[in-house]
């Protein structure tokens, strides 16, 4: 289950909340939030829906189907089976005591996205048993979103590996374009990935090393079929990310950085950069001084602190994504 400090904030908070409890709920991974959470057997197979149920008091269950239960007999927390439809919902109901307001990964009208994974005709299917159906939302940035003091270590030590990497990029670049040497950004790409491997940098998948045009393709990367030579007076967009090898739940570091292949860039690329750079500071100081007030801040806010400079500057209708994003385990 939880441990014993995550499950007293979960229960506290449906309690606050006037909620019975969370239902965990997944088939056939749908809902990673739920494999995350949950405290799910290690090789466990689980082809049939189950559910993870942590009330507001007393101890969490399970609801698996009886084809499945094996994994799960020598778990501390009451196990419920199911056969079938009729019997699925009928022990539902028995694990939540009855129907009532519960929270699960459902979002209003799909607010966010990121936290509903609770398929359309499930949600249909509780509201029939009479549940009234509630964001998770909170309960994940509580638990969820969270990180360990050994999670905090890991993306540290990822940033480090990161900005080391991202030196050494472009140091690189300089040297061979300052000596006539051609590179490409397949080139840089395998440099960064070089040193990763070294020093024990688990990506994922490649970083992105972009010039000029490509560099405002948010999801372009260079490939052995599509790459851009780097040049003298160029543009030059590294974006990277990494987490630790072989550290169980070792969070992502990720960043991006600009550059320009020459002495001076010129005055219209450093008027751009000079209003995204103030858009940033007005982000990061809008969290700094509500977090010494003890005040709560919404990721929105943060988003309007930045979008306010670049719109003011007249860039907004260039500004086509949210400010920032989520960092993982994955």
């Amino acid at each position: 289950m939880p441990s014993p400090d995550q499950l007293s904030t979960i229960q506290t908070l449906l309690q606050n909340a006037n909620l019975r409890g969370w239902l965990l709920y997944d088939f056939r991974g749908l809902n990673p939030i739920a494999r995350r959470v949950a405290p799910l057997p290690e090789h466990a197979f689980l082809s049939r829906r189950w559910a993870y149920w942590i009330p507001a008091l007393g101890q969490p269950a399970w609801l698996v189907h009886a084809i499945e239960r094996e994994p799960f007999q020598h778990l501390p927390e009451p196990v419920l089976t199911y056969s079938s439809w009729q019997s699925f919902e009928q022990a539902l109901l028995t694990l939540t005591d009855g129907p009532g307001p519960i929270a699960g990964e459902y979002s209003p009208e799909c607010g966010i996205p990121y936290v509903s994974y609770i398929d359309a005709g499930t949600a249909e299917q509780l509201r029939r048993l009479g549940y009234d159906l509630h964001s998770s939302a909170d309960l994940i940035q509580a638990v969820y979103a969270t990180w360990t003091p050994a999670q905090l270590a890991s993306h540290r030590a990822a940033v480090r590996i990161c900005l080391d990497a991202k030196d050494a990029a472009f140091a690189h670049i300089a040297a061979r374009l300052r000596t006539g040497i051609p590179t490409t950004e397949l080139d840089i790409q395998q440099f960064i990935l070089d040193r990763f491997a070294e020093s024990g940098l688990d990506p994922d998948h490649p970083p992105i090393v972009a010039v000029n045009g490509n560099a405002g393709n948010p999801h372009y990367a260079p490939s052995p079929a599509h790459h851009s030579p780097i040049r003298p007076g160029d543009l030059i967009l590294i974006d990277l990310w990494g987490k630790l090898m072989d550290v169980p739940d070792a969070v992502f570091a990720d960043m991006t950085w600009m550059g320009y292949a020459g002495e001076n860039p010129p005055a219209e690329m450093r008027q751009v950069f000079d209003i995204v750079a103030r858009a940033r500071d007005a982000a990061i100081e809008l969290v700094e001084r509500r977090t010494a007030a003890g005040e709560t801040l919404h990721g929105w806010e943060v988003d309007d602190a930045a979008r306010n400079v670049i719109r003011e500057a007249g860039y907004g209708d260039a500004f086509i994504h949210r400010t920032g994003h989520s960092i993982d385990t994955a």
